[in-house]
């Protein structure tokens, strides 16, 4: 059984896909400075839109939470959609890898094992995948209409965390450090733009619907979560 009615999962969708489009345009022209900084706008941006222009009943506020509440998820920023005391939490991993640059190093080696970072953080998500739905989204600098085959053409390229594991794990050996090739590789077995995401999670064929404490009370949750949450509620 869906989350919310088809109306809002249409117009929330929509929302999630303009708010991508709109953050994708600042990073071709140079106005966002990192990964981080993307994934922010993009949260913001959605929780802007939401409340300027639903007419179905959503509304959207942003928690940033303190140090202590911060846990470790392996992901950037947590979009909670409820209704009522019912709701479903999708985890977002952001990477800018910069695939206009030839042989960018978008991944990094752990400081104290060497290994991949990008590995590191999808073991991490595993811990997480049975209750969230998990999503690895590619930012792409690109400008409209020159993306590559394997991005998307609007916004940026998501990847669910399973598949990005089935790659991973057809790497063989230790999680040495990604290279652009193995990247472009996976993104070229299929990739999902923002909105299809969010409508697999408001549909329930993604994540696991899990109960609600009392808005504005996101900060007690029993569940981990990044410090960058969206809140999406459904009247």
């Amino acid at each position: 059984m869906a989350l919310l009615p088809p109306n809002q999962i249409r117009e929330l969708c929509h929302f999630a896909s303009l708010s991508d489009k709109e953050i994708r345009s600042d990073l071709i022209i140079g106005e966002i400075a990192s990964e981080n900084d993307y994934t922010s706008n993009f949260t913001g941006a959605l929780r802007r839109n939401i409340n300027s222009y639903s007419h179905t009943g959503l509304k959207a506020k942003s928690f940033v939470l303190r140090p202590p509440e911060e846990r470790e998820t392996g992901c950037d920023a947590a979009i909670i959609v409820r209704r009522g005391r019912i709701g479903k939490i999708l985890l977002i991993e952001g990477k800018w890898p910069r695939l206009s640059t030839a042989n960018y190093k978008w991944d990094s080696k752990q400081t104290s094992s060497g290994l991949s970072h990008f590995s590191d953080q999808l073991s991490r998500q595993s811990t997480f995948a049975n209750r969230y739905a998990i999503v690895e989204m590619f930012y792409d600098e690109q400008a409209f209409g020159a993306s590559a085959s394997y991005m998307q053409p609007d916004g940026s390229a998501c990847v669910w965390h399973r598949d990005a594991v089935a790659f991973e794990s057809s790497r063989g050996g230790a999680p040495n450090v990604w290279s652009q090739a193995e990247l472009i590789a996976m993104l070229s077995q299929g990739t999902h733009d923002i909105a299809h995401i969010v409508e697999q999670v408001c549909l329930c064929v993604e994540g696991i619907p899990m109960g609600m404490p009392d808005s504005p009370r996101i900060d007690i949750l029993d569940f981990p979560l990044p410090s960058n949450v969206l809140e999406i509620s459904a009247e």
